[in-house]
């Protein structure tokens, strides 16, 4: 199956639900430096709160989390983020399959790079 997305939307803000410090730190730094505004959550109680107090046009969201599995979290955002962009990161390849049939647009195994990370950043329209 192809993935379309619409690269015509930009991407302002995004926010990243993950646990692991490390993952936060250098995942918000790249986006900075692309001019997107980083928000972080570190579990899906923190994610959901953080869905209701801003506006998103990109989630990166972890698969396993402390309180529960991160794609359980992707029907909450496409109701009230219907347009976000969706990105699932998981150190276990084996999610993949669930993530996206979840509705996730990519996803990203752990660890990754820079260059991984930024070649899904551009398939996603963020830039170019």
């Amino acid at each position: 199956m192809d993935l379309q997305i619409d690269k015509s939307l930009p991407v302002h803000t995004a926010l990243l639900v993950d646990d692991e410090e490390e993952i936060c730190l250098l995942l918000c730094n790249m986006l900075r430096r692309m001019g997107i505004v980083c928000h972080v959550a570190h579990s899906l109680q923190e994610g959901r709160k953080a869905l209701g107090s801003g506006e998103y046009d990109a989630v990166f969201l972890d698969v396993n989390l402390p309180d529960g599995l991160g794609y359980e979290m992707i029907p909450d955002i496409k109701e009230v983020l219907p347009n976000a962009r969706l990105i699932a990161i998981s150190a276990m390849d084996n999610e993949r399959p669930r993530a996206l049939e979840a509705g996730a647009d990519i996803f990203v195994p752990k660890p990754f790079n820079r260059d991984t990370m930024f070649a899904s950043i551009r398939k996603l329209g963020f830039i170019s």
